[in-house]
C-alpha cells in the first residue's frame, strides 16, 4: 500500500466533504451540540471522588449548588416513631357484658327462689343458701330472707346499672381488676343494710369478670401504617458554597449522603448524567430542526442564518449559567431569586430582530426549557417564558433604536406581573416577592443592554441589515445623502420620490417596505460621479450628450451602476442594497442612444447588446419594485400633460414593456402583484400630479383689484401707527 499517496488524498478528500452544505452543517450541529453539552456538564458533573464512611477527607468540600434532598435515615426515625405513637386498636365486645349481665342476674333469682319457696321454712331457706358458699352469716341471711321480692329485684337492678356504668367505656385486659375494685367501691357507697352489700358482692364475686376490649391486630396496623405515610420527608437544605466537609475531618454518613446527591462521590455514575443530558440537547435539536424544516426553509438552507442561530442558543445558554451562579444572599430562599434575572429575552430579541420573529417565539420555549433544567423551579420557567415573548413581540416592528430600551421596560413589567402572580399562588412572603421583583426589573434592563450592546457586532459578523440599520441609512443626514444632495440635487429628488413608489407598491404586495424605500433612496448615487450629463441635473439647459457620440454617451449613462456600486462599498452599505443598486435597471436597452446611434452611424455597426446594461436582473421583489418605480417616475416627470388617465396608461405601459423585456424573469413577482404595483403608482402619481383649478383672466383681474384698495385702505399716517408689541411678551 501506497501510504504517501493514501496521506495526499485525505486531505483532499475532507476538503471535498466539507465542500457538501449537508456535511457542513451536520458538523455545525455536532460542534453546537458538544458545547452545550460541556456547558450543562459543567453544572451538573462536579468532580468525582471515592469518599466512604469514616475516612479522612483530603480536601475542603463546598456545595457547588442549592440542594434541598430527603434524609432518608431521619424520615425513617421519625416514621418508626410515628408508628409506635400510634395506641392498639380495641373493639368493644357485647357478649362479655351479657354474660356477666346474665350470671349477676341468675344469681339474684337463685337467692329469689328460696326466698319465696313455701315448703321451706327459715331454717331450711338458710341451710339451702349455704349451700352457695357465699361469705354471708346466718344473722345476715335472716335479714336477706325478710327482704320483699320486689325489693330484691330493685336490689339486682341496682347492681345491674353499677356494673354497666363501668363496662360502657370498655374494660381491657390491663385494667381489669381497676375496674372491679372500681365497681365494689362503689357498692361500699350504697346506703343499704351491711348484709344486702355483702350479699350483692358475693354475687359479683361469683360472676367471672372479664375484659370487653379485644385488640383489633389489622385495625392498629392500618392506622400506624396512616400514621407512617402521614410523616412529611425530612428535607435538608444545602446552601450554594456551604461547607460539607473539611480536609482532614472524618465523614459521617449524613455528609455521605450530601455528597451523593451533589454527585462528588462516584456510585451516581456520570456516564448516565451525561447520556441524559444529551438526549436531552438531541430532542431540542431535532425540534428547533423540525420547526426550521416545516416553517423555515430559507434558514434552515442557509449555513450563515444556522450558524447565527446557534451561536445565539449557546450564548444564551451561557448567561443562564452565568447568573445562576451568582450569589447575593447567605438565606437560600433569597438567593435563589437571582434566577428571574435569566436574560432570556435578550436572545429572543436578537433572534426576532437578525433572523425571524416565530423563530424566536419557538426558540423562547426552548430557553424556558433549559432554564426548567438549571434550575428545577416551575417561577424560573414562567418568568422566562413570558419576558422572552414580551420581548419577542415588542421588537417585533421596531421603528428606532431606542425602542430597544422601551422593549427592557416591558418586559420589566411582564415578568413584575409574573413574579407577582406566582408568589400570591405559592403563599411566599412579602419579602421574596419583591426580591424577586427586583431581580425581573434587572432581567428587563439587562435584556435591553445586551441586545442593544451585541446587535451591531452581530450584524457586521454575519452581514445582517436589519430594521435598525435600515432606518439609519434612510436618515437625511447620511453622509452619502448629503453628497447626493450636494452634487446632484435632481438625482436626490428623484430618488425620494421613487422611494415614495416603491414603499406604496411593497405595502400592496408584502413586500419589505422600509428596505425599499432605503434601496430607492440610494439606488443613484452613481450619478455623483458625473452629475451633470443626467437631465434631472441639468438646470442651465444645456446637454453635454449633444457634444458626444451616441456610444460614449450610453457608457456614461450605464456606468452609474458600476460607480454607485463601488461608491456603495467605499460607505459601507449592505449588501442587500449594494445588490438593489447593481439590479435597478437590470439588462434593460438605452433606447433614447440606441435609436440616436442607428440614425447618425452606419446600422451594421450599432449592436443592442452595446446598448443595453450590465445586469443583473433583478433576483427580489424588492429590486424588481425600484426598477419599475424608477422607470415610471422619470417617464411621468417628462410628460407635458398629467391626467388621471395618461399616468395610468404610462404605468401599464412601462410595467408591461419591463415584462416583456424579461426583466421580472428571476423574481417572484406574479401577474397579480404587477396589478397592484400597477394600481399602487397611479394612486401615488396621482396625488402629487393633481389637476389644479385654472381661474379665468377676469376673475384674476378683479382678485388683483380687491387687493390693491384693500392695501390702500390699511395705509395709515406714520406717527400714528401702533407700537409693535415686544418680542416675546
Amino acid at each position: 500500500m501506497n501510504f504517501n499517496k493514501f496521506n495526499f488524498k485525505m486531505p483532499k478528500l475532507f476538503i471535498q466533504l466539507l465542500g457538501h452544505t449537508k456535511v457542513r452543517r451536520f458538523l455545525w450541529c455536532l460542534l453546537f451540540c458538544g458545547i452545550l453539552l460541556g456547558i450543562l456538564a459543567l453544572h451538573f458533573l462536579p468532580e468525582q471522588m471515592s469518599l466512604e464512611v469514616g475516612q479522612v477527607s483530603p480536601i475542603d468540600i463546598s456545595a457547588n449548588r442549592y440542594l434541598t434532598f430527603e434524609d432518608e435515615e431521619a424520615t425513617e426515625k421519625k416514621r418508626q416513631e410515628a408508628y409506635q405513637s400510634v395506641k392498639p386498636v380495641y373493639e368493644l365486645n357485647p357478649e362479655v357484658w351479657e354474660n356477666m349481665k346474665n350470671q349477676i342476674s341468675s344469681n339474684f333469682k337463685r337467692v329469689l327462689g328460696v326466698k319465696i319457696n313455701p315448703n321451706l321454712t327459715e331454717e331450711d331457706k338458710i341451710k339451702a343458701l349455704d349451700t352457695l358458699k357465699w361469705s354471708l352469716t346466718q344473722k345476715q341471711w335472716q335479714e336477706v330472707l325478710r327482704l320483699e321480692p320486689d325489693q330484691i329485684e330493685k336490689m339486682e337492678a341496682q347492681t345491674i346499672n353499677i356494673v354497666s356504668n363501668t363496662y360502657k367505656a370498655g374494660i381491657g385486659n390491663e385494667n381489669l381488676q381497676l375496674a372491679k375494685d372500681k365497681i365494689f367501691s362503689e357498692i361500699d357507697l350504697l346506703e343499704i343494710n351491711t348484709a344486702y352489700r355483702q350479699l350483692i358482692k358475693d354475687i359479683l364475686n361469683s360472676v367471672e369478670f372479664k375484659p370487653n376490649l379485644t385488640y383489633n391486630e389489622a385495625e392498629t396496623e392500618k392506622k400506624r401504617q396512616e400514621a407512617m405515610e402521614a410523616v412529611e420527608p425530612v428535607n435538608v437544605v444545602i446552601q450554594k458554597n456551604e461547607k460539607i466537609v473539611r480536609a482532614g475531618e472524618v465523614l459521617t454518613q449524613r455528609q455521605i449522603n450530601i455528597l451523593t446527591w451533589l454527585v462528588y462521590k462516584n456510585n451516581a455514575s456520570p456516564t448516565f448524567i451525561l447520556l441524559g443530558l444529551a438526549l436531552f440537547i438531541g430532542l431540542m435539536l431535532v425540534l428547533g430542526i423540525l420547526f426550521l424544516r416545516h416553517y423555515r426553509k430559507e434558514l434552515y438552507r442557509n449555513e450563515k442564518y444556522l450558524v447565527l442561530l446557534m451561536l445565539l442558543v449557546v450564548v444564551t445558554i451561557i448567561l443562564c449559567k452565568l447568573i445562576l451562579a451568582i450569589s447575593l444572599s447567605n438565606i437560600p430562599e433569597r438567593a435563589q431569586q437571582v434566577g428571574h434575572m435569566i436574560p432570556i429575552a435578550a436572545g429572543t430579541m436578537l433572534i426576532a430582530i437578525l433572523l425571524d420573529t416565530k423563530l424566536a417565539v419557538f426558540t423562547t420555549m426552548i430557553f424556558a426549557m433549559f432554564v426548567g433544567l438549571f434550575t428545577d423551579n416551575l417561577a424560573f420557567v414562567l418568568t422566562a417564558l413570558t419576558g422572552g415573548l414580551v420581548g419577542v413581540y415588542t421588537v417585533s416592528r421596531l421603528s428606532q433604536r431606542f425602542d430597544l430600551a422601551k422593549a427592557g421596560l416591558w418586559i420589566a413589567l411582564a415578568n413584575i406581573a409574573s413574579i407577582v402572580s406566582l408568589g400570591i399562588l405559592n403563599n411566599l412572603g412579602w419579602q421574596l416577592i419583591l426580591i424577586g421583583c427586583g431581580f425581573g426589573i434587572a432581567n428587563g434592563i439587562l435584556s435591553s443592554v445586551l441586545t442593544i450592546g451585541l446587535l451591531p457586532y452581530l450584524e457586521s459578523v454575519f452581514g445582517i441589515t436589519t430594521s435598525i440599520r435600515l432606518l439609519e441609512l434612510s436618515n437625511p443626514n447620511h453622509p452619502l445623502l448629503k453628497k447626493l444632495l450636494l452634487e446632484a440635487p435632481g438625482t436626490y429628488h428623484h430618488s425620494i420620490m421613487v422611494g415614495n413608489l416603491a414603499e406604496a407598491a411593497a405595502d400592496a404586495v408584502g413586500a419589505e417596505s422600509l428596505l425599499v424605500r432605503v434601496g430607492a433612496y440610494y439606488h443613484d448615487v452613481g450619478k455623483v460621479k458625473r452629475p451633470y450629463f443626467f437631465v434631472e441635473n441639468q438646470m442651465t439647459g444645456e446637454n453635454p450628450h449633444d457634444k458626444i457620440a451616441a456610444p460614449l454617451s450610453t457608457l456614461i449613462i450605464t456606468s452609474h451602476v458600476k460607480d454607485g456600486v463601488e461608491l456603495a462599498k467605499s460607505f459601507k452599505l449592505p449588501q442587500v442594497v449594494i445588490d438593489m443598486i447593481a439590479q435597478h435597471h437590470g439588462t434593460s436597452l438605452v433606447k433614447f442612444f440606441y435609436h440616436k446611434a442607428k440614425e447618425t452611424e452606419k446600422e451594421d455597426t450599432v449592436k443592442e447588446a452595446d446598448f443595453r446594461y450590465d445586469g443583473p436582473k433583478p433576483q427580489s421583489k424588492e429590486a424588481a419594485i425600484i426598477m419599475m418605480a424608477d422607470s415610471v417616475e422619470a417617464a411621468v416627470r417628462s410628460m407635458k400633460q398629467t391626467t388621471p388617465g395618461k399616468i395610468e396608461g404610462m404605468v401599464r405601459n412601462i410595467l408591461k414593456e419591463r415584462l416583456h423585456e424579461g426583466q421580472m424573469d428571476e423574481c417572484d413577482l406574479t401577474f397579480k402583484d404587477l396589478d397592484k404595483i400597477a394600481n399602487a403608482f397611479v394612486r401615488v402619481l396621482n396625488g402629487i400630479y393633481h389637476q389644479r383649478i385654472e381661474y379665468p383672466e377676469s376673475m384674476l383681474k378683479a382678485i388683483e383689484k380687491k387687493g390693491e384698495k384693500s392695501g390702500t385702505d390699511n395705509k395709515q399716517p406714520a406717527g400714528n401707527n401702533p407700537p409693535a408689541p415686544p418680542v416675546g411678551g
